[in-house]
């Protein structure tokens, strides 16, 4: 596996005490991108869950997939 890291995406759910984070990183082997996503009470909390998903078992906690191009 060739693995590249694209971006995390903060984004508040409708109250102040919700996020959600969308980490996204693509097989440049398979040319596909991979999204999952990170929830917290703040922020950097739903950034940390994101984190600790992706370097934890990305495979397992992939929500969407498409072709990366």
């Amino acid at each position: 596996m060739n693995i590249v890291f694209l971006s995390i995406t903060i984004q508040e759910k409708g109250r102040g005490d919700d996020y959600r984070a969308f980490l996204d990183w693509a097989d440049r082997d398979t040319m596909t991108r991979y999204q999952l996503r990170g929830y917290g009470a703040t922020p950097g909390q739903a950034a940390d869950d994101a984190w600790a998903k992706y370097n934890e078992d990305r495979d397992f906690y992939i929500e969407h997939e498409e072709e990366w191009k």
